[in-house]
């Protein structure tokens, strides 16, 4: 007997479902799924307001002294959806583009993801406008240790748990925790996650999320019935998901024909040397110049013929306006909704 999909509509009333969705704003894309997950659950009413709602939305500003001996302030947020299951969990990302819509929406997609796994914890997200590419260790330092400082009053192993995300790493980790130590007057390892092994951190943590976009591409061409072998991917974004994978991809035989990061990107169809590609980062920080392959921009990337596409930078980028125009049998989503709701239908 086949399964009534019908959506009911005597409970659940959408507040906004006659207004146009915003395809780029992150946070009504991830609410238009949500509320369509609701109507198909039948959720109860009640539980359906609560979760259209961050629980808590912090805005500060961060002054800091740069080196030059000039102060420069900075916004930050830190936003913690819902912890009814648990401490919020949740990264912290450094990049230009940070705003409170897109915190909101990453926030809300670690609720949901740790509640699919049944993982014990709520879900949260924080970030600072700034370029850290273009500060100092010591400013990036004085930056984070003043922004945790501004959201002392959500953080703590039982209420709030940072972790990396986009630019940070786990020397920022580090001075979170140490920050945070400080405050509490005696050192408290378990306020974030993502800290260096030697501070007790886990092992594999960094390459985690990577392997997973390998193991997950490799069960995806199982079931579609495609070797591993020789199968090509296209990589957009070169942090610690994006050339993780790329890595491992290679390992298990795949060919990376495409490779980017903010900078730019770069095509290879005999395959580009992944190696060669992280040691030119390692000396000049991003991608920029890299001679592996030839330059193409990010939006070409995403519509060469490859067999397999893994999005690992940002949200947003997969939208109704190139959706039609991807080619990638497969789409392993490494990044935090690369694909729009739009995209989607």
């Amino acid at each position: 007997m086949a399964t009534d999909l019908r959506l009911p509509t005597d409970r659940i009333v959408r507040p906004d479902k006659d207004r146009f969705l915003d395809e780029e704003n992150p946070f009504e894309g991830m609410m238009s799924r949500f509320d369509r997950a609701a109507e198909l659950l039948d959720l109860e009413p009640g539980l359906y307001k609560v979760l259209r709602h961050p629980e808590k939305q912090i805005i500060i500003s961060i002054p800091v002294m740069m080196d030059s001996g000039e102060v420069e302030v900075y916004t930050g947020y830190r936003v913690l959806y819902n912890t009814s299951r648990g401490p919020a969990k949740g990264g912290i990302r450094f990049d230009m583009r940070v705003n409170l819509e897109e915190v909101k929406a990453l926030a809300a997609w670690m609720t949901w993801k740790c509640a699919v796994v049944n993982l014990p914890f709520g879900g949260a997200k924080g970030g600072v406008i700034c370029d850290p590419l273009g500060m100092s260790v010591g400013e990036l330092e004085r930056l984070t240790r003043r922004y945790t400082s501004g959201i002392m009053s959500t953080l703590g192993p039982d209420s709030d748990v940072p972790a990396p995300d986009v630019n940070t790493n786990e020397r920022v980790m580090a001075w979170v925790m140490d920050t945070y130590s400080m405050h509490m007057r005696h050192t408290v390892t378990a306020v974030v996650t993502g800290k260096p092994v030697e501070m007790g951190g886990s092992l594999g943590r960094r390459e985690a999320t990577g392997r997973g976009c390998m193991i997950v591409t490799k069960e995806a061409l199982k079931h579609l019935g495609m070797p591993v072998k020789g199968t090509t991917v296209a990589v957009q974004g070169f942090g610690n998901v994006g050339s993780v994978a790329a890595q491992l991809l290679v390992r298990e035989g795949c060919k990376i024909q495409a490779i980017s990061d903010r900078t730019g990107a770069y095509h290879n169809k005999g395959g580009v040397d992944i190696d060669a590609a992280i040691k030119h980062v390692r000396d000049h920080k991003s991608l920029e110049g890299f001679t592996g392959g030839d330059a193409i921009t990010n939006d070409e990337l995403l519509t060469l013929d490859v067999d397999v596409l893994l999005p690992a930078a940002l949200e947003n980028v997969i939208t109704s306006k190139n959706a039609g125009q991807i080619r990638a049998k497969i789409i392993c989503e490494g990044a935090n909704g690369p694909t729009t709701a739009n995209a989607d239908t």
